[in-house]
């Protein structure tokens, strides 16, 4: 629920976006604005993208997926990688096509509509890492890459805009190709980010493991349980939006069996206490043995 709240958020901030780029670009006659505008459709895409995937990767464990359904956030990874791949290119052939026209100049209140468009992208793309990290969502952080992507190819977009006028104002006939010049960039821009949440999907769907300060948080949480003499050793990998963990405990060598299993039950009811780890391996070491 906290997840799809997040991108719920998102989706909102994105379809105004789309909305006040596409209007605005064709109102003041500024390719790349209108390219940026398509550009943020691919963010539009990867917020719902995350949303369902969220629903999906949240539901329970069944009979045919043990240990829930965690994975399929890297499926939906994957597609979206795909998609604004595609998106991309078409951006590109579309760009290129423009080059051979009548070049226009944009008005000036085009630069107006476009800083305000980056501060309110980097304070969302700022947001999504932030929650991103905090969660250890890989999709979420996905889409924070993506969305700072658009932050980057709105400021080409700037340079793009005032370069033009620029090159109108002192009559400087190469600076009139700034405006599709920079939406080239954008377009290369959103191949870029398509291939680094490709390649994140296909490392994580593998077993990525969690960051280190994640594994120390659990590993002191197992060593301070009543009946854990030491923990020797702990791994933990991502799970889609949660993570598994494997650990080895010692206690007391001269417990009994009954005693060391609640021991281990305890420690796997502190490690899932707070809903991120969907499962626990537990193995028990007599003390002095690994």
């Amino acid at each position: 629920m906290k997840l799809e709240k997040i991108m719920s958020k998102s989706l909102i901030v994105n379809i105004f976006l789309i909305a006040i780029k596409l209007l605005f670009g064709v109102i003041f006659s500024s390719f790349s604005l209108i390219a940026d505008g398509i550009h943020s459709v691919s963010d539009l895409m990867s917020d719902v993208f995350v949303i369902l995937g969220i629903k999906h990767a949240n539901k329970p464990a069944d009979e045919d997926h043990p240990f829930g359904h965690g994975k399929f956030e890297y499926v939906l990874s994957l597609f979206l990688s795909i998609s604004i791949s595609i998106m991309g290119f078409n951006l590109l052939k579309t760009v290129i096509g423009q080059f051979k026209n009548v070049l226009s100049v944009p008005s000036p209140l085009a630069l107006i509509i476009i800083v305000l468009v980056i501060i309110i992208k980097t304070f969302l793309a700022r947001y999504l890492l932030r929650k991103g990290k905090e969660l250890d969502s890989q999709i979420i952080t996905a889409s924070g890459k993506e969305s700072f992507t658009d932050v980057f190819s709105s400021l080409v977009v700037l340079f793009g805009v005032g370069s033009v006028l620029i090159g109108s104002y002192f009559e400087i006939d190469f600076l009139l190709y700034g405006d599709k010049i920079a939406s080239v960039f954008i377009a290369i821009f959103i191949f870029k980010i398509a291939i680094e949440i490709g390649l994140e999907a296909i490392i994580s769907v593998q077993g990525k493991r969690v960051r280190n300060d994640v594994q120390e948080k659990y590993l002191k949480i197992a060593k301070e349980v009543k009946g854990v003499i030491d923990v020797d050793n702990l791994d933990m990998i991502v799970y889609g939006p949660y993570y598994q963990a494997i650990i080895d405990i010692q206690v007391d060598a001269l417990i009994t069996v009954k005693e060391g299993h609640d021991i281990a039950q305890r420690v796997q009811d502190k490690i899932k206490e707070d809903g991120l780890v969907c499962h626990v391996t537990i193995h028990v070491n007599p003390e002095g043995e690994q």
